[in-house]
């Protein structure tokens, strides 16, 4: 008798608790939900390719006009780089830089051999992998990213790299 009481006690205390702990989650993921705005951010638009040849004429048009070209390298079922489509690029703050240069995403979903030809001929390794190209068409290895970065760490890149674009003085 003592046993099952003992028993019950501990399923009810169990039970509570689960239900406790689910309440708790359900309210703190309703506390986190941002409030919709009036003023939501779209991402800046890409140019998209899948080969090396559409790569190199877009990277060419990028020195013609003297602009950074900023190369995304991804796939659809790459969830970090989902995550930089969804987080990073829409945040006003990077959109704004990124609105100044010259969009590319390598479209590597497929898994095609010229995919993985592609990824050799860059030295890809993995996705995401995000390049920077100077205006003189020549790429910044060392502002390469692997892997995804959150708005405020992808602008200091950004910052550390010299690619925010000048701001010009009105005279």
């Amino acid at each position: 008798m003592r046993q099952r009481r003992r028993v019950a006690l501990t399923a009810g205390l169990l039970v509570a608790a689960l239900g406790a702990s689910a309440l708790y989650i359900v309210r703190s993921q309703q506390a986190t939900v941002p409030a919709t705005t009036s003023h939501t951010v779209t991402a800046p638009t890409f140019v998209t390719v899948n080969s090396q040849a559409a790569l190199e004429a877009e990277l060419a048009k990028a020195a013609t006009n003297q602009q950074v070209a900023f190369v995304d390298y991804y796939a659809d079922w790459c969830i970090p780089c989902k995550q930089f489509a969804q987080k990073t690029f829409t945040d006003p703050a990077v959109a704004k830089p990124l609105s100044t240069m010259h969009r590319i995403k390598v479209n590597l979903s497929e898994n095609r051999p010229e995919d993985f030809a592609l990824m050799r001929s860059q030295a890809v390794a993995g996705l995401p992998t995000l390049d920077f190209w100077l205006p003189t068409g020549e790429r910044n290895q060392a502002a390469r990213i692997i892997g995804f970065l959150p708005p405020e760490a992808f602008l200091a890149h950004l910052n550390e790299h010299a690619l925010m674009p000048s701001v010009k003085s009105k005279q």
